[in-house]
């Protein structure tokens, strides 16, 4: 079974995907969701990180397992129902709920509805990260106005360093989430670039 919750995805990523679809399971949309599934698995080449992650229901992402939606329902109709041809409220039936009938929408539908919850995990984690970085500004500003012993000069180059580093993040922030890695990756290069400038100018201006 494919990871739900656990393992390297940050507790930030669980949660902006619990938040998502008011708390229902993506799939069978009757019990609350408990756990985390990965729409496309990690052993199917799916990335470990929130933009491939939605809400489920414990057995719904028991019921899947590591197989991609489109592969559960193909095998979920391929084999002879036990149960009566009753379906989950989300497509479409009485308020049944059975993790082996939830995908009875056709295959584009599902897909659809499925990208759409990804979208709202997305724009849930996202939120939550913008008001992290507009929690840092208010800390650093704090941070550099305590610094009474400190000249003005020097202030004003602390100030400017992590105004700096805000508006760089602001990338990382504003990054579609399969790009943010890469995004996040150059906003550190950069900033090891502007420290070192930083270092440099202000060793200058105390020899000076």
């Amino acid at each position: 079974m494919e990871p739900s919750g656990s393992g390297s995805l940050p507790g930030t990523a669980r949660q902006a995907a619990l938040n998502a679809y008011g708390e229902g399971c993506t799939y069978c949309s009757w019990e609350v969701a408990d756990a985390v599934d990965h729409v496309i698995p990690v052993s199917e080449g799916g990335r470990d990180d929130v933009s491939n992650i939605v809400p489920a229901c414990r057995r719904c992402n028991s019921s899947k397992r590591d197989r991609t939606v489109l592969r559960w329902k193909r095998d979920i109709h391929a084999r002879p129902s036990r149960l009566p041809p009753w379906t989950s409220p989300l497509f479409g039936g009485p308020s049944y709920h059975d993790p082996d009938r939830v995908v009875d929408l056709p295959a584009d539908a599902v897909v659809k509805h499925v990208e759409q919850v990804q979208d709202e995990v997305a724009e849930n984690f996202e939120a939550h990260e913008v008001q992290v970085a507009l929690r840092l500004l208010n800390d650093l500003n704090r941070f550099v106005s305590q610094m009474g012993n400190l000249s003005a000069e020097r202030r004003s180059l602390l100030r400017k360093e992590a105004l700096l580093r805000l508006l760089d993040y602001e990338e990382v922030l504003l990054a579609k989430p399969h790009d943010r890695r890469r995004a996040l990756w150059e906003a550190d290069l950069r900033q090891v670039v502007l420290k070192r400038a930083l270092r440099e100018a202000d060793s200058r201006s105390g020899l000076a």
